[in-house]
């Protein structure tokens, strides 16, 4: 079959919002030299294929045949590009396809340890003489805010048809833009059962992909002496309950997985206050839910106290305080033992 199918998306990063539409142009150029050669049909789909563990799930069968696997969570209507189509010798022909992305029924592409979700376009070509070739073009899928609440009219009539609609991308950033705005400082005690340790101080508690996370910590007026930190910024992946695995068995039910995405450390002996900074990747999945996984962001603290400092010289006329006593480690309040962890939910809704 001397036949050429090429396909291309309208950017050139495929990277889009649920809302958005998606534009894919096909070309089928006949490579041939000589001769006329005959397509009996082609369509165009975007399926969302989801795998618990390394095998796909049984449940949610896909709705059409050129689905990849028995994992088909989401599939678009097919969409027919063309019907017996004969092409001579050199002669390509051009088609176009728009493929309008759900706001709510479609999960984003994800990539994790117990679950994947993977979005990505299939093209379908059939030659009279020859079965269907499928081509899978991968598309990240970021999930949207602010699309529920349409803007507002504009009172004036005459503007009505001079202002430009807002784009999709426009609407999601401006949205995003409001939600990203701080508008108080979140104040955080931490503690362990020797009482205080210190004071975190966060700007805003819900930040995008890509940004910053800046704290602040604040030693005066404790009980506990700290003497180093860590922050870690965590996602945890969490199964839902009822999880239906290969067999059809419940698989691992409220089984998680943490993955470390940055962390900074600091030495703080003797000082009254002290910050921290962590950057959040721009390719990982910002916080959803499912009914197969929760996907949620923190904040892990570790803090090395002691309980009690006393007074040493360090030359003439120069008095430090240094610590005595038995260090201690405290990570989660969920752990037995002298170890304690300190969560706080870091970013909760982002967007590129």
């Amino acid at each position: 079959m001397p036949l050429e199918v090429s396909t291309y998306l309208d950017r050139d990063v495929a990277i889009y919002l649920t809302g958005e539409l998606i534009i894919v142009e096909v070309i089928v150029k006949n490579v041939s030299n000589k001769g006329r050669e005959s397509l009996a049909w082609g369509s165009v789909q975007l399926t969302c294929e989801r795998i618990i563990g390394a095998q796909p799930a049984l449940r949610d069968r896909p709705t059409t045949a050129i689905a990849r696997s028995a994992s088909t969570v989401f599939s678009s209507p097919p969409t027919i590009l063309f019907c017996d189509v004969q092409l001579n010798a050199g002669e390509s022909r051009k088609f176009m396809s728009k493929i309008s992305l759900p706001i709510h029924d479609l999960p984003p592409s994800f990539r994790g340890k117990l679950v994947k979700y993977m979005n990505r376009i299939t093209i379908a070509v059939q030659h009279v003489r020859a079965p269907i070739k499928l081509t899978h073009l991968p598309v990240r899928i970021i999930p949207s805010v602010g699309l529920e609440n349409k803007p507002a009219a504009p009172i004036n009539p005459f503007l009505a048809e001079a202002l430009p609609q807002a784009t999709v991308s426009e609407t999601v950033t401006a949205a995003v833009d409001n939600i990203m705005i701080p508008k108080k400082a979140h104040l955080f005690s931490l503690t362990n059962s020797h009482g205080k340790v210190t004071t975190m101080t966060l700007s805003k508690k819900t930040f995008r992909l890509g940004e910053d996370i800046i704290g602040f910590l604040n030693f005066e007026d404790t009980d506990v002496y700290c003497i180093q930190f860590s922050v870690h910024l965590e996602s945890e992946e969490r199964l839902a309950e009822d999880t239906i695995g290969e067999d059809g068995e419940i698989r691992s039910e409220g089984r998680s997985h943490t993955i470390v995405h940055a962390h900074d450390n600091s030495v703080c002996a003797y000082a009254t206050d002290d910050s921290f900074r962590l950057s959040i990747p721009l390719q990982v999945t910002p916080t959803f839910h499912t009914d197969t996984v929760h996907l949620k962001w923190r904040l892990r603290f570790e803090f090395v106290t002691c309980k009690s400092l006393f007074e040493v010289s360090a030359g003439p006329g120069t008095i430090t305080k240094a610590p005595t006593g038995q260090f201690l480690i405290f990570q989660s309040r969920h752990l037995h033992g002298k170890s304690i962890y300190t969560y706080f939910p870091a970013v909760r809704r982002t967007q590129h």
